[in-house]
């Protein structure tokens, strides 16, 4: 399953504006969604980006660009000029078809560390929390999986290797797993896409 899906799962690296115009550097994941080269990912980790950089799983970079941004919902789609054998799209699920105890695994980029796989299970389903950007998306899928800063944008999958949730935000006092993590049900995200794609800003 992990080598089925992680060529559809990159990381993310932009650079940001600081204060006293210096320049910071954050770390995303995102999912390949087709061969044209869009890319979903959270709107929390590319908001503000002066420049993307996208890393595939065989060590390819390629520069992105925003196409579309709904940061109430915390979703983003940017875009990659590659050739398409180079894009693995994903395959989204049903996320209305989870329940409690199912099992889940997270692919990211945790602190960086690119690739990561981590498993745990559905702990409950139709939560609020309070967003990594500050607002507060609602229906959110909550694991045990380990997600910690990096993970966001990057996929939730169930045990046939579809995309059933983004990975979103943690509930942590300490910004680290303590077995609360949150993801955007794959539902929401394919509702969403068709808007992003064509450049919606909201």
């Amino acid at each position: 399953m992990y080598t089925q899906v992680s060529p559809g799962v990159v990381t993310i690296t932009t650079q940001v504006q600081g204060r006293f115009a210096s320049t910071g550097q954050g770390t995303g994941s995102g999912l390949v969604v087709d061969t044209a080269g869009n890319i979903v990912t959270n709107a929390h980790v590319v908001s503000g980006a002066q420049s993307m950089e996208v890393t595939f799983s065989n060590g390819q970079t390629a520069t992105a660009t925003l196409v579309g941004i709904n940061s109430s919902a915390d979703l983003a789609v940017i875009h990659v000029s590659v050739a398409s054998p180079s894009l693995h799209p994903v395959v989204f699920g049903n996320s209305d078809a989870l329940l409690v105890g199912d099992s889940v695994y997270a692919i990211g980029a945790p602190f960086g560390l690119t690739e990561s796989l981590s498993a745990g299970i559905v702990s409950g389903l139709h939560r609020t929390n309070s967003g990594a950007n500050g607002n507060i998306p609602s229906n959110l899928i909550q694991v045990d999986a380990a997600i910690n800063p990096g993970n966001s944008g990057g996929a939730l999958l169930n045990n046939q290797g579809q995309i059933i949730g983004i990975n979103e935000s943690i509930e942590s006092p300490v910004n680290g797993n303590v077995g609360v993590g949150f993801a955007i049900p794959s539902n929401t995200v394919q509702q969403l896409l068709p808007s992003l794609e064509n450049g919606s800003n909201t």
